[in-house]
């Protein structure tokens, strides 16, 4: 019989309210005092519902008046006895509070209570709360004489919320108080070895109707009862403030009848198999006291894409369809059979691809004892090599593959030839190999693009054994252009100048079509001054009200807008290059115009500016510089980019690599923008008046074979 639910008391005498705000009085000036007494109603009661609170807790109070308008709280409500301080008079409803909310803690109990007051004016007030335990209060003993025959004994509890905790002999965490947040459920696992190294295992199990301000016990006893030698019946005594729950377990440690877990194949720590191989895999389980449970589980990703169910018991599983279409050969055991079950993996096994797997069997007994094997296979391919994975570029890829002897195989190679042709090619060059991991990998240049190859891993022993090597295939991709990167075309419509072939192609614009109107045309066809054909030459002017940078973009010309301009940004474009590349030639002037925020730059020398994006957007991109809508460098829209910013005054053309860095391989451009500007500010009406940049020849290069290898890291494609 249990004793009923009462609480100790802790008194707090002549506490009177201290306030952390200032008061505030009522409207006719009013004030009360506050007298608070914290604690539970009777100090003599043992307690069984959580835990009296000391008298050295902290209590913080809330204190909130009924009119929504006076509030107050207090940290620590023992400051109170010497400092009271005056209550605006009304009704409040106190709160205290004593310790953390948690999932699962340590000795960290928390309590709470609350009480309505009528505080009167010019008189001392007193409320009592009461504080109850707002958690559940969870200890644990194992009776002598299980530390005298076990080793190792240990409970986990948790309250289903995913934090556990455990009561362990090793950790010297029995004797723990532990505190769990209330779920209605507690969950526990037993888990015991004996000197014999025999192992128990009982649970999960659930207690339920779990409430706050109650205490459970998890009491463990043997006693001397059991049928055989060595044995014994295991009692298990859930403490419960309203429930007594008592769990007897039949369980025998003796080494003798235990259960037995045997294989026709070795069940080392790593068993390798060659892919597709038949050879018998059979495991067989047997308990000369009856099977309990034969569980078969795992929790591989692989195991589930070839359709093993995570979790099946044998003997408790209405239904085996689900692991008997995965291949294995089994059947439903009757709870208590001493018969030898065997369970086939043959056919399971032998369809399993390459890769690694982990799963286990579990067999417990009447008893409660239990055989636990974990299987840890490796399918490897009939060769000593195989190809992995390929990446393709448009005029490159790289290549992956790996090997499955303990040493790298002596003549280690990945070759590749076009699908249409029968010829392999070694691959050279930029070759890695990490014989930790076993991987190879091979970075081949200068592929054509478009084109589909095929390509494989093989070794000196398989070559010449004439196995059937595994080949992948893979297709470069495309290396789209730019209409008129060499600005070789340019067509005139009044005053301004375009770079495009015609009115009808709209690929290339400039701020011409706002300043022309001014006449100035920033913007125009080179003709003398050139690498070849005519270049674009950019000028930095003043139209009239604004300064105005020479510049030259892929989008259109939208309209004026304020003192600025609007824009649309971009070409739809879905390669992926690696650089660009040209001619630039720049003649700068001191910057002596200069808005915010680069105002501090007035009476340095200019800077012109040649950038590349490449991005994911639907449409073309908004910009207005009369709003300062720019695109930003951190937009998450933008896939790579590459810049240039110079201010070189040596009057020669100067041969630019721009590599494009990728921020994300994994994502596939559907535009590009390519900007340049004869002052690096001008979108903010900043720079020098008479910067001249000459740009000529521009071209997007697709194959690293054209790039150094600092480039190439710059560029970022290897993962």
């Amino acid at each position: 019989m249990r004793i009923p639910i009462k609480k100790g008391l802790l008194p707090v005498l002549g506490a009177a309210l201290m306030m952390l705000s200032c008061a505030r009085e009522a409207r006719d000036g009013a004030v009360g005092y506050l007298a608070v007494n914290v604690g539970t109603d009777d100090p003599e009661i043992i307690v069984k519902s959580g835990e009296a609170p000391s008298a050295d807790m902290t209590f913080s109070l809330s204190i909130v008046g009924e009119d929504g308008v006076h509030s107050y709280t207090v940290d620590d409500y023992r400051t109170l006895a010497d400092n009271p301080l005056p209550v605006a008079a009304g009704r409040y409803t106190i709160t205290a509070v004593s310790g953390q909310e948690s999932t699962a803690s340590w000795g960290s109990p928390r309590y709470s209570g609350s009480t309505s007051v009528m505080v009167k004016p010019e008189q001392v007030n007193t409320a009592t709360i009461t504080c109850s335990l707002t958690n559940t209060m969870v200890t644990v003993e194992f009776e002598d004489p299980i530390p005298e025959f076990f080793n190792d004994y240990r409970v986990t509890i948790d309250n289903g919320n995913g934090e556990a905790l455990v009561f362990a002999s090793t950790s010297s965490t029995i004797g723990n108080t532990a505190y769990f947040a209330v779920t209605g459920t507690l969950n526990y696992e037993l888990n015991m070895v004996n000197a014999d190294g025999v192992t128990y295992h009982n649970g999960p199990h659930a207690v339920t109707g779990v409430k706050a301000n109650q205490h459970y016990h998890f009491k463990f006893s043997l006693t001397d009862d059991a049928p055989t030698s060595g044995g014994f019946t295991l009692t298990i005594i859930v403490d419960e403030t309203t429930v007594y729950s008592e769990y007897k377990l039949k369980m025998d440690f003796g080494s003798d009848g235990k259960p037995i877990t045997t294989a026709d194949f070795p069940l080392t720590n790593e068993l390798t198999i060659l892919e597709g191989n038949t050879d018998s895999r059979k495991i067989s389980f047997e308990a000369s006291r009856g099977i309990a449970s034969l569980v078969i589980q795992h929790a591989s990703a692989g195991l589930t894409a070839a359709g093993l169910p995570q979790w099946t018991d044998l003997v408790t599983a209405q239904d085996l369809t689900d692991i008997q279409s995965a291949g294995v050969v089994c059947s439903k055991v009757t709870f208590g059979s001493t018969d030898v079950v065997t369970v086939d993996l043959t056919a399971f096994i032998s369809s399993l691809p390459v890769g690694k797997y982990t799963f286990s069997t579990t067999l417990i007994d009447t008893r409660n004892a239990y055989n636990q094997v974990n299987y840890n296979l490796s399918i490897i391919p009939p060769v000593e090599a195989r190809s992995v994975s390929a990446e393709a570029w448009a005029k490159f890829a790289i290549l992956s593959g790996e090997w499955y002897t303990d040493g790298r195989p002596e003549g280690l190679r990945i070759q590749y030839r076009k699908a249409s042709e029968t010829s392999w090619t070694d691959a050279d060059g930029l070759i890695s190999y990490n014989d930790a991991t076993r991987k190879i990998t091979a970075e081949v240049h200068s592929l054509d693009a478009s084109t589909a190859y095929v390509f494989r891993t093989v070794s000196a022993a398989d070559l010449a054994g004439g196995k059937d090597l595994p080949e992948i295939s893979f297709t470069t991709e495309g290396t789209p252009t730019v209409p008129n990167l060499s600005f070789d075309s340019w067509y005139q419509s009044g005053k301004a100048w375009y770079p495009n072939a015609s009115s009808s192609e709209k690929v290339w614009d400039t701020a011409n079509p706002g300043t022309a109107s001014f006449s100035v045309v920033p913007t125009t066809p080179e003709t003398s001054d050139v690498v070849s054909g005519k270049a674009a030459r950019l000028e930095s002017s003043y139209a009239v009200i604004k300064f105005a940078a020479g510049n030259i973009y892929l989008g259109e010309f939208v309209g004026l807008s304020g003192m600025g301009a609007a824009l649309k940004w971009g070409y739809r474009f879905t390669g992926r290059p690696i650089a660009l590349r040209g001619w630039y030639k720049y003649m700068p002037v001191t910057i002596d115009y200069a808005e915010a925020p680069y105002t501090s730059l007035k009476g340095q020398m200019d800077y012109c500016s040649i950038r590349v994006f490449l991005t994911d957007w639907s449409s073309q991109f908004d910009i207005n510089t009369s709003t300062a809508t720019f695109l930003q460098d951190d937009d998450p829209s933008i896939i790579a980019t590459a810049s240039l910013y110079s201010n070189v005054t040596n009057g020669n053309y100067v041969r630019f690599t721009m590599p494009i860095e990728y921020h994300d391989t994994d994502r596939n451009p559907t535009f590009i923008e390519i900007i340049g500007a004869a002052s690096r500010y001008g979108d903010y009406f900043t720079g020098g008046k008479g910067s001249v940049l000459l740009l000529d020849e521009f071209e997007l290069v697709y194959d690293p074979a054209e790039l150094t290898e600092e480039e190439r890291e710059l560029v970022g494609y290897r993962k």
